[in-house]
């Protein structure tokens, strides 16, 4: 009389094709596509990548240096204004350059503001299975948000320094100096954190890819 056998895969005793895989492709049971039991509620969170949470951190370090030096940026100084008669000594106006005098420069400071507060979040939730998908749709709003408030204040900036022939607006930088090459400098910081949120934007999506895939 033959015995009863089991299936192998299914009762421990095979580790044939039809085995669970619970490593890389949970939900699926990857011989027949049979969905596999949820997750525990005591399951172990999953593990941090330390580059992500490099970039994380210079993303954070970099939208807040970037807000802090263009919301201090403040220029006073003189310039000299040709009296109406000839012999008449030159007047000397006072003049100052503020930040807040551009919508540009606002933009920009909110922008990495904002963006700096939801680093801060997402560094927070790291440890959240349930904060992959929300924290890597934040990514990509932050993204956007940092490329365009980049592309606004370095236009700006840039009329500042060499002015417009065409609608005769004169250059500024010259005479604020100081001023232009700390609004520069903010501006590049900003871009190469925006470069960082891009690559951090990538990797998460490839472990999300990664965890999800099954063969």
């Amino acid at each position: 009389m033959e015995s009863s056998r089991g299936k192998p895969g299914l009762n421990g005793s095979g580790g044939g094709a039809a085995a669970f895989d619970y490593s890389s492709r949970r939900g699926y049971y990857t011989g027949a596509g049979a969905a596999l039991p949820p997750l525990a509620a005591g399951s172990r969170a999953p593990p941090v990548d330390p580059c992500c949470v490099a970039l994380r951190v210079f993303v954070l370090l970099g939208t807040l240096a970037s807000a802090v030096v263009m919301a201090a940026d403040r220029q006073s100084t003189t310039v000299q204004i040709a009296a109406g008669e000839e012999l008449a000594p030159p007047l000397r106006v006072p003049v100052t350059a503020k930040w807040t005098y551009s919508s540009a420069f606002v933009y920009f400071v909110v922008a990495n503001a904002m963006v700096f507060a939801f680093s801060a979040a997402a560094l927070a939730a790291v440890r959240r299975r349930s904060a992959v998908v929300p924290v890597m749709v934040g990514d990509l709003v932050a993204m956007a948000l940092l490329f365009s408030a980049v592309g606004a204040a370095a236009q700006f900036g840039l009329l500042g320094e060499r002015g417009n022939a065409h609608v005769r607006w004169a250059k500024v930088c010259d005479v604020y100096g100081p001023f232009c090459e700390r609004a520069m400098a903010a501006v590049v910081v900003a871009l190469i954190a925006a470069f960082a949120d891009l690559v951090l934007l990538m990797l998460t999506i490839l472990t999300i890819h990664k965890a999800s895939s099954y063969y």
